[in-house]
C-alpha cells in the first residue's frame, strides 16, 4: 500500500526495498545527462514544503514524463529500489500524473527557506541591536525605500544558493554578517574593522536583489525586467542613494556621517569582487575585504550543501559527484549587465594596497586530480 501524507503532498522519506509512496509535488528543475558508463537519463529535481530530493529517469522511463517541463505540478508513485554496486536503496518512478495549473500545490515549486521566520527575526534583530543609532536612521530608511515586505520576500538568487522565496535575502544576509562579525573577532583585525559598516554592509549588500528578481507563482524565480540592464551592485547603490537623499533631515537628526553612507555603498557596488562579476569597482577598504570574502563563503557553502542533499550519483564516489556539479554551476557564465556607475561623483576610497586585478583571479578550475575536488567558484550569482 502507498504511503501519502494527509494533505496529499509527497513525503520525502529514505527509500527501503519495495516501500512505495505517491503524492503531489513540483518539478523544480530537469536535466538530460550522461553517466560515466555513456548511458543516457534525466534527473527530475521533485519538491513540495515537505523537503526534495532527485529523481532519475532511463529511457523506458522517460515515455511518461513527456510534456512535463519544470514548474509543473505533478502526482507521482514511487517504488523503493534495493541498493546495488555499492550504493543505497532509491525511488524509483511508477507512475506520473501532470496537475492542473491550478492546482494549489504549485504553490510549492519553490523551497521553504529551512531557517524558520521566528529565528530569521530573532537572528536579524540581534545584528540591528548591536549597530549605533545613527547607523540604525540609514537601515530603517532603506527598508522604507523598498519595503519592508519586499525586503523579507525577496529571494538571495535564482538558483545556486539561498535561492528561497520568502526570506532568501535575509537569510543570505544575516549569514554574510554573523561570518563578517566572525572575522572580525581576530585579535589583529577587530581595531581596523567598524562595527557599523559591517553590520549595515552586509544587511545591505544585496539590497539590489529586491529589484532584480521576481517571484512568479507556477514559475518561480525570475530575473526582472530592469535586470536586462541592470545588476543588483548598481541597483542597490541606487536604492541606499535615493533612501538617504529622501531621509536627509532624519539622518541628520540622528547624527548620521557621510563618511558611513558612502562606506556603505562602496561594500554594495564592490562585494562582488571584480567587474565581470558585476562589480563597478574592486573592494578597497577592510571591511569592504571582509564582507566581499563572507558573501562568497555564505553563497558558496550553501550551495556545496544544497548540492550534496540533491545530487544522486549513478557511477561516481559521492563525493566526486558532489564536488564536481557545484564546481561546474558556479562556472556556468551568468549574464551580467555592463554595470552603470554606482554615483555622479566617485567615492573616495582610502589608500592602500591595490586588490588584485581581474586577470589574477582564477576563472578554469581545471582538472580536478582523482581524490581531490577544488572549490574554485566565481560570485556571479553570490
Amino acid at each position: 500500500m502507498s504511503q501519502s501524507l494527509n494533505d496529499g503532498r509527497l513525503p520525502f522519506v529514505e527509500p527501503t526495498d519495495g516501500a512505495c509512496i505517491e503524492g503531489a509535488t513540483c518539478v523544480r528543475a530537469t536535466e538530460d545527462r550522461t553517466s560515466r558508463r555513456g548511458t543516457l537519463y534525466r534527473q527530475i529535481l521533485l519538491g513540495n514544503r515537505n523537503g526534495q530530493f532527485a529523481l532519475n529517469l532511463f529511457a523506458d522511463q522517460m515515455a511518461a514524463w513527456n510534456g512535463i517541463r519544470q514548474g509543473d505540478g505533478v502526482w507521482v508513485s514511487l517504488v523503493g529500489r534495493a541498493g546495488s554496486g555499492g550504493y543505497g536503496p532509491s525511488w524509483s518512478h511508477d507512475g506520473v500524473v501532470r496537475l492542473d495549473d491550478a492546482h494549489p500545490f504549485r504553490d510549492d515549486l519553490l523551497p521553504p527557506c529551512p531557517v524558520p521566520e521566528e529565528e530569521l527575526r530573532e537572528r536579524f534583530a540581534a545584528l540591528v541591536a548591536r549597530m549605533s543609532s545613527p547607523a540604525a536612521a540609514v537601515l530603517a530608511a532603506v527598508l522604507r525605500e523598498v519595503t519592508e515586505e519586499a525586503y523579507w520576500r525577496a529571494p538571495a538568487a535564482q538558483r545556486l544558493h539561498h535561492a528561497v522565496a520568502p526570506f532568501g535575502l535575509v537569510w543570505h544576509s544575516c549569514e554574510v554578517t554573523e561570518l563578517a562579525l566572525l572575522m572580525a573577532t581576530l585579535p589583529r583585525y577587530t581595531a581596523m574593522l567598524n562595527r557599523d559598516v559591517l553590520i549595515l554592509g552586509g544587511l545591505l549588500h544585496d539590497v539590489g536583489k529586491t529589484m532584480e528578481y521576481a517571484v512568479q507563482p507556477g514559475v518561480g524565480i525570475t530575473r526582472a525586467p530592469v535586470a536586462a540592464s541592470r545588476y543588483h551592485t548598481t541597483l542597490g547603490v541606487q536604492i541606499v542613494t535615493a533612501a538617504v537623499t529622501r531621509a536627509e533631515a532624519e539622518l541628520a537628526a540622528a547624527g548620521t556621517p557621510r563618511w558611513l553612507v558612502d562606506a556603505v555603498l562602496a561594500v554594495i557596488e564592490s562585494h562582488h569582487g571584480i567587474r565581470e562579476h558585476g562589480s563597478p569597482t574592486a573592494p578597497a577598504s577592510a571591511e569592504s575585504w571582509v564582507l566581499h570574502l563572507a558573501d562568497m563563503a555564505s553563497a558558496r557553502l550553501a550551495a556545496t550543501y544544497d548540492a550534496l542533499e540533491t545530487a544522486t550519483p549513478l557511477d561516481e564516489p559521492t563525493w566526486y559527484r558532489n564536488g564536481r556539479d557545484v564546481i561546474q554551476a558556479f562556472h556556468e557564465v551568468a549574464v551580467v549587465p555592463e554595470p552603470a556607475p554606482a554615483t555622479d561623483a566617485p567615492i573616495a576610497q582610502p589608500q592602500g594596497e591595490e586588490p588584485p586585478s581581474a586577470a589574477d583571479q582564477p576563472n578554469d578550475p581545471g582538472e580536478v586530480p582523482e581524490g581531490v575536488v577544488r572549490l574554485i567558484v566565481n560570485t556571479e550569482d553570490a
